[in-house]
């Protein structure tokens, strides 16, 4: 009788398991390196009509790093304010200049230390998304703010 039991449960349990794992949506992948250097060199396009030297990036929807290019002539702190910008982006989904205003927050300031400094919650970092799931998100550094999310935008229209 045990046996039975136990033969019963096990098949419920994976039949249970099959179930559900049929009925959650597959996890989106990131962008692939392709699809990343597309999107640089779309951005690095945008840069050289607006006379400015960038550096940008590409990260996955958990912020991991994808691509990441420097032009000649930006400044060498760019590239780790473009990967602040995007892993802001990636992790929250909006864009990195729409969190500014919470930046100054406890619960931010919390968030901000436990990533260990590395968001930057202003503007020049965009989310991608694929499907309407988050994908990504790509973000620029090195002109001004707006010229920083002019050539991200130029990235993200490759997707």
């Amino acid at each position: 009788m045990r046996t039975r039991f136990s033969v019963s449960m096990s098949i419920a349990l994976v039949l249970t398991a099959a179930t559900l794992s049929a009925q959650a949506p597959a996890p989106t992948p990131g962008p692939t390196y392709a699809e990343a250097q597309k999107a640089l060199a779309a951005a690095y396009a945008a840069a050289d009509k607006m006379n400015i030297k960038l550096s940008c990036v590409v990260v996955d929807s958990r912020g991991d790093l994808v691509a990441l290019g420097r032009m000649d002539g930006a400044r060498f702190f760019t590239t780790d304010v473009a990967r602040g910008k995007a892993l802001t982006s990636a992790l929250f989904g909006q864009p990195s200049g729409s969190l500014a205003q919470f930046s100054t927050s406890p619960f931010f300031r919390n968030f901000i230390q436990t990533a260990q400094g590395r968001l930057f919650p202003v503007q020049g970092g965009l989310p991608i998304l694929k499907n309407n799931q988050p994908y990504g998100a790509i973000a620029c550094s090195g002109g001004a703010s707006q010229q920083d999310e002019d050539a991200a935008k130029a990235g993200l229209g490759t997707f």
